[in-house]
Parts: C-alpha cells; sequence; structure tokens
C-alpha cells in the first residue's frame, strides 16, 4: 500500500470512478455487513448509505484504517475562497470534504456555478463527500433546492437538521434523489435532536434513509454518550463530525485535540469498523477559525494512531 500511495494520486483515483472503486472498499472493510439471510430480505433502497462512486479508500485514506476522513469546511469559515479551502485540505493531506453551505457556498448558488466547484474539487483529487449542516421545512420546493444542490456537488449524504413535520417529504426525496441524510445534533440548545429520546419518537416509521451525523461533541455537551447512540442507531449512522469537547475552568465548553478530550478514539473507530460504517468523516477544531491547520493536523495525528490500533 505504501508503494500505491506514491504513485497514485488523488486526481486518478478520482477518475478511475465506480469501477475499481468498490472492490478495494470491501478489502478495507469499510462495506456494510450483514448476515446472508439479512442480505436476501434488505431493500436497496433502505440502505443508509450506498458506497457509491467514490467507496474506495484513496491513498490518504490508507492511514485512516481506510475511513474517508475528510474536514468541515465550517473549520475554515474565516476563508471564503474555494482556492483556499482546497489548498487547506491539501495541507491536511485529505482527500475529502464536507461543504458547509454558509461559509464557502450557498444553497441558493445556481446549479451550474454548484457543478463548476464540484470539478474544480474533482481536478484537485478532493471529493465533497457531504452538505450540511441544513435545516429543512416542510416545503417541497425548499427541500427539493436542498437535493438538488447536493446532486450537483454529488455528496454521498446531506448533513441536515429537519423539523418534525418535514421528515415524510424528506424521506420521500431521499428515495427520488438517492441521497441520504444525516440528522445532526447540536448540543444541549438543540430543541430537535438532543437527545436519543427524541431520535427515537420521530424516526420511528421513517428508511433508513434518514440516519444520523453522529457530532461527538455535541453529544457529549448534552450529557449523552455517543457510543450509546452509534450503538443503538448502527444502521442508521451515515456520517461522523469528529469533534471533541471539554469544558473549561469557566464552566465553557471549547474544542480539544480530538481523542485527548472526552473522545476515546480506538474504540469508536473499532465500533465503526464493527457495524460497517462506510459515511464520511468530518473532522471539526471550531475553536480557532483564524488558524485552524496547527490543531486540525494535531487531531488528525491522534486519528491515526487510533486507526493504527485496528491493524
Amino acid at each position: 500500500m505504501g508503494e500505491t500511495k506514491k504513485t497514485i494520486s488523488r486526481r486518478t483515483f478520482i477518475a478511475l470512478g465506480g469501477g475499481v472503486i468498490g472492490s478495494l472498499a470491501a478489502a478495507a472493510g469499510c462495506g456494510p455487513k450483514k448476515a446472508p439471510e439479512q442480505q436476501a430480505e434488505s431493500k436497496p433502497q433502505e440502505s443508509t448509505i450506498s458506497p457509491g462512486k467514490y467507496s474506495t479508500p484513496f491513498p490518504e485514506d490508507i492511514s485512516y484504517a481506510g475511513f474517508r476522513m475528510g474536514a468541515q469546511s465550517w473549520c475554515f469559515r474565516e476563508f471564503k475562497s474555494i482556492d483556499t479551502l482546497i489548498d487547506d485540505i491539501h495541507a491536511l493531506g485529505l482527500a475529502h470534504v464536507e461543504i458547509a453551505p454558509p461559509a464557502h457556498l450557498p444553497v441558493e448558488t445556481p446549479i451550474d456555478q454548484v457543478k463548476a466547484v464540484a470539478e474544480k474539487f474533482k481536478n484537485a483529487g478532493i471529493t465533497v463527500d457531504a452538505c450540511g449542516v441544513v435545516g429543512m421545512e416542510n416545503n417541497e420546493a425548499s427541500c427539493r433546492q436542498i437535493f438538488e444542490y447536493a446532486k450537483a456537488l454529488g455528496v454521498i449524504a446531506i448533513s441536515a437538521a429537519p423539523q418534525y413535520d418535514a421528515l415524510p417529504l424528506v424521506d420521500k426525496l431521499t428515495a427520488e434523489y438517492g441521497i441520504p441524510i444525516g440528522i445532526h445534533n447540536h448540543g444541549p440548545e438543540d430543541k430537535l435532536y438532543r437527545t436519543p429520546d427524541m431520535f427515537r419518537q420521530h424516526l420511528a416509521g421513517t428508511s433508513t434513509r434518514i440516519g444520523l451525523c453522529v457530532d461527538l461533541g455535541h453529544f457529549n455537551r448534552a450529557g449523552v454518550d455517543p457510543m450509546a447512540v452509534i450503538n443503538e442507531f448502527s444502521d442508521r449512522i451515515t456520517g461522523i463530525h469528529l469533534k471533541d469537547m471539554v469544558q473549561g475552568p469557566d464552566g465553557k465548553w471549547v474544542d480539544a485535540i480530538v481523542g485527548r478530550g472526552k473522545v476515546n478514539l480506538p474504540i469508536l473507530m473499532a465500533k465503526l469498523k464493527e457495524i460497517g460504517f462506510n459515511g464520511y468523516f468530518s473532522l471539526e477544531y471550531e475553536s480557532d477559525p483564524t488558524n485552524p491547520l496547527p490543531a486540525m493536523k494535531e487531531c488528525l495525528e491522534e486519528i491515526k494512531k487510533a486507526a493504527a490500533t485496528l491493524a
């Protein structure tokens, strides 16, 4: 694998498209693992997330146990240029990004421009794995606009916070577009998806295309064990926001280097391998928006160390 990393560029891997990409994903253990009787009964439209055209571990993913390790563009919210964002993703040695629309590409952007941005990332050897976090109301026109935006970007999932009464509509659109959503929890202030009880109550009756984007730091802030959430909703885990937060002496929550606060990275990654997680990892370190790279690089080193324990 080391030799592959030296000789195959990000751009070449993206150009390979969906052909080579599926077989390598299985070798890396990132694909969903189901018992034979479950496979016979499962319906394709019910899968939480399809491996799709970008399912291979790029060479950059090898150090992360094959997980598609990316960054949330919100970390770079002080820098609006797409070119600068691409440079920053390259500086981190990553091949994936989750676009935060308010920071870098509003949902209202004309679709031809969205496609041009997606092409720019592709040409730079970066896949846009997700977009969000976006709110969703029970309005088909506004929800459809989000899905058209996501389709133009070529994402594998949308990070979202849908209103409860919008869930049936969103479920329908996930089937139509073939793009699942991951509901993002947002800490103790979140009036919609703060606790597992809220997920249990409001996701009952929806397909597993309505998944979870588990924000580790925000669950910890809310007094919820994110590992318990992953265990309970293992068939719905679409994405992970790798955020680690701790309380300072003044009681305020601040970012910690991932793995040095409340998050046990080896246990997390082993569990995700166990459940066949094949979604997106988005690193989030929000506490230093004017100079995020040094802390983010430290986070990635901790994640690599944890990934090495899975070998």
